[in-house]
């Protein structure tokens, strides 16, 4: 389903535009806005459903990842932001009037909206193109969960484990050991991450999952649900695309100045 999406490039370029008309349509109401900084997304978006951590470089860090990490692994190539409860009100047109100045229906994410999907204006989208693409790939990513050869694999998987002196159910059990993964019974402690154990038990990982082809055959299954969605939402999938593109163009022509909110 990666063809129905922005490549990481195309994406920073429409979250970057996004921001810009964001930041202008607050300050007509006087209201300031920091976005935060765009950068294209480095790390693969379905290296998760397939199982592959070396990006991680686990045998230096575990299974924590090196600095920086996790933020290249975000979908949407910049860091969680907070809002002010008067730049929510305005965003999200909670309500008619800001000081004095009428608020459209929508708000300002609305009125971003608009503008970047000026030629396609019949489309409509619950949330973001993003989102309804991996709510998609979530219902394939939830068929192949059941399937025998994901079992399957698990199991190869936590044989060879078992040879290597570790005993886990599933590749998710080692990663979300106790020992080193944050729960919300131990938030509040900074536990030690990169720690000789385990780095050991990363690095045996890591390993079972090349010698049992852990990524290949997720990669495998996944693809052939993936397949099965596309088959099932072609039609809806090809107006998501051409979104996509429409987004693109607009967001291209914000950046050099050529699109405003009162275009």
């Amino acid at each position: 389903m990666d063809a129905y999406e922005l490549g990481p490039a195309d994406r920073a370029t429409v979250q970057r535009a996004r921001f810009m008309l964001m930041t202008a349509c607050l300050r007509q109401y006087g209201i300031e806005f920091k976005a935060p900084d765009v950068k294209a997304v480095t790390y693969p978006g379905s290296a998760e459903f397939l199982g592959w951590i070396e990006g991680r470089q686990v045998g230096r860090y575990g299974y924590v990842g090196p600095p920086g990490y996790a933020s290249s692994m975000a979908m949407d190539g910049y860091e969680p932001y907070s809002v002010t409860d008067d730049q929510f009100r305005v965003l999200a047109g909670k309500v008619a009037k800001f000081r004095g100045k009428a608020v459209p229906s929508g708000g300002c994410d609305a009125t971003v909206g608009r503008v970047l999907n000026q030629g396609a204006e019949g489309v409509r989208t619950n949330g973001s193109v993003q989102d309804e693409i991996v709510t998609l790939a979530g219902e394939a990513a939830e068929a192949a969960y059941r399937d025998e050869r994901i079992a399957a694999a698990e199991r190869s998987w936590s044989d060879c484990m078992k040879r290597a002196g570790f005993r886990y159910k599933t590749a998710s059990d080692a990663m979300n050991d106790p020992r080193w993964q944050t729960k919300v019974a131990n938030d509040q402690i900074e536990l030690p991450r990169g720690t000789p154990v385990e780095i050991r038990t990363a690095l045996a990982d890591s390993a079972c999952r090349r010698d049992v082809n852990y990524a290949g055959v997720r990669q495998a299954v996944y693809a052939e649900y993936h397949n099965k969605v596309i088959e099932k939402h072609r039609d809806r999938l090809d107006t998501l695309k051409q979104l996509n593109k429409t987004q693109l163009a607009n967001a291209t022509k914000v950046l050099n100045g050529q699109l405003t909110l009162t275009s």
